[in-house]
């Protein structure tokens, strides 16, 4: 009798460890489907709240760029956008912030179909920006003149706002969010690091 008791008692504890385990995997997995971002925006900011190992600078809150880009036509299947922006007259720096833009686009590959870049310059500087030479030198960049009013209306409160007598660009998801910033400073290297981060992540439309 003794012994049929302790066989009990240990099918008992046997079981309740099957249960534990069962419920530790179930549990993990459902909590592994609440915290998948749904979107590019949720996923940045998880990143933020956890820790990331990105190069540029977040924008926070995130910038709604579609007043200054939605009138730019857009293919099929929208692309993430490289937006360059800011500087007078598309100086040294800006001519910088170009052609470093090129490069990253070229050196992402099989990845380049899902970018494009994008040149705001501002419509008070046309006269003196020589467009043609611009369109030469890059094709496939999209030149898309901006009032600075209007830009400065969209970053005003986010992280991202500042003088514009710089040139900066922005990382923009394709529903036109802008989510990450770099100055001339930043390492070019960088932003193609997270470039690449953000498309092997994000969904493929």
């Amino acid at each position: 009798m003794t012994e049929q008791t302790e066989i009990t008692a240990k099918q008992r504890s046997f079981q309740y460890q099957i249960w534990l385990m069962l419920i530790v995997v179930f549990g993990v997995i459902l909590a592994g489907f609440l915290m998948v971002p749904k979107t590019e925006e949720q996923r940045l900011a998880m990143m933020e709240r956890m820790g990331t190992t990105n190069q540029g600078e977040i924008v926070s809150p995130t910038v709604d760029m579609s007043p200054l880009l939605a009138s730019i036509p857009q293919g099929e299947v929208p692309k993430w956008k490289v937006v360059a922006v800011g500087g007078e007259g598309c100086n040294q720096g800006c001519q910088d912030v170009l052609i470093n833009s090129r490069q990253i686009h070229m050196l992402l590959g099989k990845s380049s179909g899902r970018l494009e870049r994008i040149y705001l310059p501002s419509s008070a500087d046309l006269d003196i920006i020589d467009l043609e030479e611009l369109k030469a030198v890059h094709p496939y960049l999209t030149i898309h003149p901006i009032e600075n009013q209007a830009l400065s209306a969209v970053l005003q409160g986010s992280s991202a706002d500042w003088d514009m007598r710089d040139t900066r660009y922005f990382v923009v998801t394709p529903n036109y969010q802008a989510v990450l910033f770099y100055t001339q400073q930043h390492d070019g290297g960088g932003l193609l690091e997270d470039l690449k981060h953000l498309l092997k992540y994000s969904p493929n439309r």
